[in-house]
């Protein structure tokens, strides 16, 4: 299969220097390739890209779609990707079943430009969530204001949470309440590692929390020097996960924790990048081409912190 992947750099790289003018070392991943063919691109997964960790460059391919529309700007961008042979493993593949619900979501909510490529629409015959079941998530199985972490980004969370800059981002985004580490592990019939769909474990919502107007508040927290384009994909899952709670479709099977009742009764999500700086692709005109669609219920915003964490917090968009 023949590679246009120069090709599309360059047009990146040309838009992206012609708007902000600072040279950049701006790259594509290595197991991504692309093909042009007039003013569309397919954008493929080689590898083991599509079953890898979403927070990757090689499989955070929303990311790399809205660049590509944003920047290079294609009429349609087309997603494929290498596929072993279905087996019953795809079943157990938490990090591939979680590709599938992405890709599922982000072609219908971008279906005006973004689709998957006919050879590989049968792919998603294997996702093992469908709209007329309900499923569970896992919930916190410990106060999280009590134990303090002691991994750096874990620590960001704790202090912006419960601790001494809590009440600055509270009043940032009106908050009435904000907390942390809310796992998104998703199962059929009941929470046990053997209904397991998705990753779990330490798959899990760095912040959380409810307005004072009754909208759900996600962040996605990145600490100073990790700022990959990855950070969309992280967060436009937590928000389809959570836009499902919503509907009622994805339930707490125990609703003993505090406030996780009251997700189901939000009517919209105010979704964050929480870090001192993004991916030097991702703008406010991208963050635009992301929301468009998904307004009004739906909404993302960068919020900037200092380096190694601190007040004051500021809205870039």
């Amino acid at each position: 299969m023949s590679t246009d992947k120069r090709e599309v750099l360059r047009l990146i790289k040309i838009a992206f220097n012609a708007e902000v003018g600072i040279p950049n070392n701006i790259r594509l991943p290595r197991d991504i390739e692309f093909v042009i063919s007039g003013n569309n691109v397919e954008m493929k997964l080689l590898s083991d890209a599509a079953e890898s960790n979403m927070q990757e460059d090689k499989a955070a391919f929303e990311g790399w779609a809205l660049a590509l529309k944003r920047y290079a700007k294609f009429d349609n961008v087309v997603l494929s990707w290498q596929r072993k042979r279905f087996d019953k493993k795809d079943n157990r593949n938490g990090h591939y079943q979680r590709f599938l619900f992405r890709v599922d979501n982000f072609s219908w909510d971008f279906k005006s430009w973004f689709s998957v490529k006919p050879s590989c629409l049968p792919y998603l015959k294997n996702l093992a969530i469908d709209d007329a079941s309900t499923y569970y998530l896992n919930h916190p199985s410990k106060d999280r204001s009590i134990t303090i972490p002691q991994q750096k980004e874990g620590i960001l969370e704790f202090k912006y949470t419960f601790r001494e800059w809590a009440k600055d981002l509270k009043d940032k985004t009106n908050a009435a309440f904000l907390d942390r580490q809310l796992p998104v592990g998703v199962f059929k019939k009941k929470v046990k590692e053997d209904n397991s769909i998705f990753t779990r474990g330490k798959s899990a919502i760095d912040i959380w929390g409810i307005s004072k107007n009754n909208d759900l508040l996600l962040f996605e927290l990145k600490a100073d020097g990790n700022n990959k384009i990855g950070i969309i994909t992280e967060l436009y899952f937590y928000c389809c996960v959570m836009q499902r709670v919503q509907k009622g479709q994805f339930k707490y099977e125990k609703n003993d924790v505090p406030n996780l009742d009251k997700i189901e009764k939000t009517k919209k999500i105010n979704a964050y990048f929480f870090a001192p700086e993004l991916h030097p692709l991702i703008d406010k005109r991208l963050v635009g081409l992301f929301k468009a669609p998904l307004a009004p219920k739906l909404d993302f915003h960068y919020l900037i912190f200092p380096k190694g964490g601190g007040t004051p917090i500021t809205q870039k968009f």
